[in-house]
């Protein structure tokens, strides 16, 4: 074959400024092969009209479009791109980098808040009532305390079941426990689809819950997931997990003859002291009443 009009494979990469590496990695990909191979020698030769599918190539890379997917943007000899079906399919992509973004800055704006309301907690060290939104939580029995080598495995798994589900994580997560009052016959949250009920004796029931940001109708309706409607709740500073002792730290509401749910969460404030952390725990109060 006649070399004359044919590139190196360096030749090639000084005239699109990528790295020979990289042109033998889109070799491998299948997606940028040699017009030549040298059969004595094993050298590569490029053409000309080659250079274009270089750039385009890296106009794939720029718009984070995956490799693999580059064939599809090329008839089979190469020698033909379809720039408008890839600008749709960057332009696709981009938006949902937009929407990722935003996603991720609301759900900061919601870290935030949190943030700042449980380090206005810290700073006046007393019990304090706050209103909080409805919480959808991904829930599994558990019985024992946070910082534990089983609630570690539990919220390991927890976090890869939601990611599974491609569901995406709310703000929070900790104990909940309901404790009902005696002579019921059951516990009621409120559910898109209806009546969440708990048929159950009397006494407490007990999970580990991760906030989860269930939007859609069919993650709602989700076994796992469960609505916490919006309440307000007295809370309280605790050194250490325990939400077995939230009867000890507010008598005055468990006197009172109603359902309660319990909340325990850890707390992360500005400055968060890894060997001391600390924990927030929840009382809901009484309807209509304190």
């Amino acid at each position: 074959m006649d070399k004359q009009n044919l590139l190196t494979i360096g030749n090639l990469s000084k005239q699109t400024g990528v790295h020979v590496k990289s042109l033998r990695y889109y070799e491998q990909l299948g997606i940028l092969l040699p017009a030549y191979t040298d059969p004595d020698t094993g050298y590569r030769y490029y053409t000309l009209s080659q250079i274009p599918v270089v750039d385009t190539i890296r106009a794939c890379i720029f718009l984070d479009i995956p490799l693999k997917e580059f064939t599809g943007f090329l008839t089979r000899d190469q020698r033909r791109i379809h720039y408008k079906k890839l600008f749709s399919h960057g332009t696709m992509l981009a938006h949902r980098k937009i929407r990722d973004i935003q996603e991720k800055l609301r759900l900061l704006e919601k870290f935030r808040k949190q943030m700042d309301r449980e380090e206005d907690l810290l700073l006046h060290g007393e019990q304090a009532i706050h209103a909080l939104p409805e919480k959808y939580c991904w829930v599994a029995p558990y019985a024992g305390k946070q910082h534990t080598p089983e609630f570690n495995i539990l919220m390991t798994r927890i976090f890869d079941d939601i990611d599974r589900c491609q569901l995406r994580l709310g703000a929070e997560a900790g104990l909940l426990s309901f404790h009902r009052k005696a002579g019921t016959g059951q516990l009621r949250l409120g559910a898109e689809a209806g009546l969440l009920s708990f048929h159950r004796k009397a006494g407490t029931e007990q999970f580990l819950y991760v906030e989860v940001e269930a939007a859609g109708r069919d993650a709602r309706r989700m076994k796992k997931i469960m609505r916490l409607p919006a309440a307000s709740f007295l809370c309280a500073i605790r050194q250490e997990s325990g939400i077995a002792e939230a009867p000890g730290v507010f008598p005055d509401l468990f006197a009172q003859e109603y359902d309660k749910i319990i909340m325990e969460t850890e707390l992360f404030p500005g400055d968060y002291d890894v060997a001391n952390p600390k924990f927030e725990l929840r009382c809901s109060l009484p309807p209509g009443g304190k």
